[in-house]
């Protein structure tokens, strides 16, 4: 795999992918071959080395995965828990809170603005595709319990004066191997989705989808299924 993506190979990429440099001048070197998207070489060599120093201290990733310069992080659990595989490219967030766990397979593509937030489980099966935008939950994010989400803020700003134990819903999400997942679309928790599907863009998922079809809406149906040739050598 090449050490950069070019962001003419990918219509709605920001940017190109990088392969980990072991070096800040090496970054740099990366970085020179793109001066026509990027204005500051020195600051974006500094960030680049910054998302994988942060990737490599927090998650298990191969050698052979590229990351985009808007690639995050955020890790509460240990550096097992996130497992990303390679050949793949991520350029969007993956956040596993205390007790949860994030593992994509390899050929894997995380776009540009997407979300995966992991409270137990999220599965990313290999060849598939998520597009920008996407965002993929195998949790509420809140409370349903009205003053929880209170408690839950107000720790956000800082205040620690009443402890509450926080209900957020979980249940794990897998999405199998070479799916599409459409620009924009939701997957929420407790969605399995087989293998070669395609969830079109802008759809919210929120329950199951078989293998080998196309599901759209809101909340995703589907419409037909893959046919024959579009299902050779799986």
């Amino acid at each position: 795999m090449r050490s950069a993506i070019n962001p003419t190979d990918h219509a709605f990429a920001d940017g190109a992918v990088f392969a980990k440099p072991k070096s800040l001048d090496e970054a740099r070197k990366m970085l020179a071959s793109y001066d026509e998207y990027i204005t500051s070489i020195d600051h974006y060599a500094a960030l680049l080395l910054s998302i994988w120093t942060r990737f490599s201290n927090s998650a298990q990733i191969s050698e052979n995965v590229s990351l985009g310069l808007g690639a995050r992080l955020i890790n509460g659990n240990q550096q097992k828990s996130i497992v990303i595989e390679g050949p793949s490219a991520v350029r969007g967030i993956l956040r596993a809170e205390n007790n949860g766990h994030i593992h994509i397979d390899r050929f894997v593509y995380i776009g540009d603005d997407t979300i995966l937030s992991s409270h137990i489980s999220i599965k990313i099966g290999y060849a598939t595709l998520i597009a920008h935008g996407v965002q993929i939950f195998d949790n509420d994010s809140h409370p349903t319990h009205a003053y929880q989400r209170e408690i839950q803020f107000r720790r956000m700003l800082g205040d620690k004066s009443e402890y509450v134990e926080l209900e957020i819903k979980s249940e794990p999400v897998t999405i199998g191997k070479r799916c599409w997942i459409g620009l924009n679309s939701l997957i929420l928790k407790g969605v399995t989705i087989g293998d070669n599907t395609i969830v079109a863009a802008n759809s919210v998922v929120v329950s199951d989808l078989p293998a080998g079809v196309i599901a759209v809406g809101n909340p995703a149906k589907v419409v037909r299924k893959l046919n024959p040739e579009e299902l050779e050598n799986t």
